[in-house]
């Protein structure tokens, strides 16, 4: 049937499925978007104690300056550059996380001043100070934001529109200053830290030794950018991808995730940055003989992989006594103040920390037992530190609807949690991976299929999909318009097609097997004729050829086959009229 135009009811009822439809498909809970919050505290409150840490590394390290300029001075000017790189970047992130709160939940300010009151009004923002350290923070409380679960104007916001580079997404000006950064880092903590510091946002990236090592050749190395001694390209995240926008670093993390996500992963940014200035600045201070040093400036410090991680995951760290390597130590810890654990250090004198604890926090405190060079006697170094461990944080959206259908592929998308890797498993269907985590899905005979995923051993959740078979298509003849047409027009359009109309999936097709054309002749006989293909047999073609304006034909029991491979009639019939 042709199409009529729709009552603003109808059009109305039309976009209330849409966002219905797009709410399914996103399937984001409350106890998800409670564990990000619950992630994105602990991580501003790391952030707040590293910012104290760096602080004080400082202040120690201008203490032996102002002792002995010429020996420490070339490196406190590594130590003052990286300093000012660092502020630079951490200021830049706290002001994107903050511009993008702001956008969305606080629209109308129109100054800063205005936002912040009204965010201090709502719980938004946790203290009206936002210097700490000298460095601008903003320490928002996600779960007062309205808008946590939305993801189109954070996708906008963070990728740009249309989402890919040079659109003016801040994800790839973000990228591209962690990436300064990060070069900053690797001069004041040394090229032997190139692949500890983290911040990567590249696909390739590296010195030529090391890209030598992991299967590059030369060839392949003289088409990358070369910056001083590191090669690093934005080729793709994944390596073997050819999609430049949807595998890169920036599609990864900003692209459909929801604003508390993007306000958590940019906090875990600036802990990234802060822990790789600590450790860099802890790196200057180690290669300056450690007796130039009071016996007061050194001090037991831990350095963990992350502050916050899922169940099942396990908390890493280092612990050691700044400032001197190269001697075995041993530390005595206890975790939530149970039992005492003994670790030993590396040749290094780093102490590695490892646990697998449940969901909720944990702190732990610890001593350091090391030799005083001074006195020569044992000297304990106390430490402590603290990490959250989230929920299990999962979501399975079906790309195209909120069901699947039987005997084709169904696309769908699987993520979940802050990190690791994503396994997905189906029961009643076939799953084959597509992507980086993307499937295809292909139901069995049951009416009911479930995907369940799991991280690192851990089950993460599942989700059931409701099974159903292909809709029926529509049967058209072309150059049929409101069911008349000239018989040279029918006798050219020479077969009855089947058209899928409002179905969103790509490449779902039907063949028209069989017909039954009936028409009356002149006599005023009644007549039908069988055929069994989609074209016109040489019997129909023939009582076209002698048509007159006004005469009827009818085209019933059309018969077709689908992808699934199975044969159906459809509802519909065609009633045509020669003009």
């Amino acid at each position: 049937m042709s199409g009529a135009k729709e009552t603003p009811r109808q059009k109305m009822i039309g976009m209330m499925y849409l966002v219905y439809t797009a709410l399914l498909a996103m399937n984001v809970s409350k106890d998800i978007l409670d564990a990000f919050d619950t992630v994105n505290a602990g991580v501003q409150t790391t952030n707040i104690t590293l910012s104290n840490q760096i602080n004080q590394k400082y202040a120690a390290f201008e203490e032996q300056y102002g002792l002995d300029k010429e020996k420490v001075g070339p490196y406190w000017e590594k130590a003052q550059t990286l300093r000012q790189e660092a502020t630079d970047l951490i200021n830049y992130v706290e002001a994107l996380k903050w511009d993008l709160v702001k956008q969305i939940e606080i629209p109308k300010a129109t100054t800063d001043d205005e936002a912040v009151q009204e965010a201090l009004g709502r719980g938004l923002l946790k203290s009206s100070n936002t210097t700490m350290n000298g460095r601008t923070i903003y320490d928002i409380n996600t779960s007062k934001v309205k808008s946590r679960d939305g993801y189109n104007q954070p996708t906008m916001y963070m990728m740009g529109d249309p989402e890919g580079p040079g659109n003016g997404g801040k994800a790839y000006e973000l990228s591209e200053k962690m990436r300064k950064f990060r070069h900053e880092v690797i001069k004041a903590a040394g090229p032997e830290h190139l692949h500890e510091i983290g911040l990567v946002t590249d696909s390739i990236y590296g010195t030529k030794a090391y890209l030598l090592e992991n299967g590059y050749s030369e060839n392949q190395m003289k088409k990358l950018p070369l910056e001083g001694d590191y090669y690093g390209a934005k080729i793709s995240y994944y390596p073997g991808s050819t999609d430049m926008v949807q595998d890169s670093w920036e599609y990864h993390n900003f692209h459909h995730t929801v604003l508390v996500a993007d306000v958590t992963l940019l906090n875990k940014i600036i802990s990234e940055a802060q822990t790789a200035e600590l450790n860099a600045i802890s790196e200057l201070m180690s290669d300056i003989h450690a007796s130039d040093f009071t016996f007061d400036e050194i001090g037991a410090r831990v350095f963990a992989e992350s502050a916050y991680l899922l169940s099942g995951q396990t908390y890493k760290a280092q612990a050691m006594v700044t400032a001197w390597k190269n001697s075995q130590l041993t530390a005595r810890v206890k975790l939530d103040g149970g039992a005492e654990r003994e670790y030993t250090s590396n040749a290094q004198g780093v102490i590695p920390l490892e646990w697998n604890a449940g969901v909720g926090s944990h702190n732990y405190t610890g001593v350091i037992d090391m030799l005083d060079p001074s006195t020569n006697q044992m000297t304990e170094f106390p430490f402590s530190g603290s990490f959250t461990v989230a929920p299990p944080a999962v979501s399975v959206s079906a790309v195209k609807m909120n069901v699947v259908y039987r005997g084709i592929d169904n696309p769908i998308a699987v993520g979940g949690g802050v990190g690791g890797e994503i396994t997905a498993t189906a029961t009643g269907a076939t799953l084959t991976k597509t992507g980086n985590g993307t499937y295809n899905l292909r139901p069995g005979e049951g009416n009911e299929v479930t995907v369940n995923v799991s991280s690192a051993g851990s089950n993460l959740g599942s989700m059931k999909f409701r099974v159903k078979d292909l809709p029926k298509p529509t049967a058209i003849i072309r150059n049929v318009v409101n069911g008349q047409v000239s018989k040279s027009a029918l006798l050219a359009a020479n077969r009855v097609e089947a058209e899928m109309k409002d179905f969103d999936f790509e490449g779902v097709h039907y063949d028209v097997v069989g017909y039954t054309v009936k028409y009356k002749t002149k006599a005023g006989t009644n007549r039908e004729a069988k055929v069994n293909s989609a074209t016109f047999s040489e019997e129909i073609k023939s009582v076209f050829n002698t048509a007159n304006v006004g005469d009827m034909y009818v085209f019933t029991a059309i018969q077709v086959r689908g992808n699934d491979g199975k044969t159906k009639t459809l509802d519909n019939q065609l009633a045509i009229e020669i003009k």
